[in-house]
């Protein structure tokens, strides 16, 4: 390669650093509708989401299941709530809402991954 494609591939990987970087984040309006969507179904969202990473990651608090089995499709179920909104840049973290109570523990019983494009 010459000098002059490897400074256009540079700057090409700069851009997208910075981009991925500097990114917005998700604006307190989208939150509070996502929030709002799941208080509105409080037997199976008992807790209102217990942290946001500037709409990176959404935390919520849920009841863990018999026997530790884990919560990743109840992580999914919310990925939709998400789409459903135009939140498409979140990760879900499902943390066990009565450790949490109880010792301030946060112990992860699900995730996914929502940052795509609903099909």
């Amino acid at each position: 390669m010459n000098k002059k494609t490897i400074l256009l591939i540079l700057i090409a990987i700069t851009a997208a650093v910075t981009y991925y970087l500097y990114e917005e984040p998700l604006p307190i309006e989208k939150r509070a509708v996502v929030e709002a969507d799941l208080a509105a179904q409080p037997d199976k969202y008992p807790a209102t989401p217990v942290w946001w990473s500037d709409g990176g990651i959404l935390a919520i608090g849920m009841l863990p299941r018999e026997g530790g089995e884990k919560r990743n499709d109840s992580a999914k179920e919310i990925c939709q709530i998400l789409w459903k909104h135009n939140v498409n840049k979140t990760v879900v973290e499902v943390y066990d809402i009565l450790q949490i109570q109880k010792s301030d523990e946060w112990e992860l019983i699900g995730a996914a991954d929502c940052r795509r494009k609903a099909p």
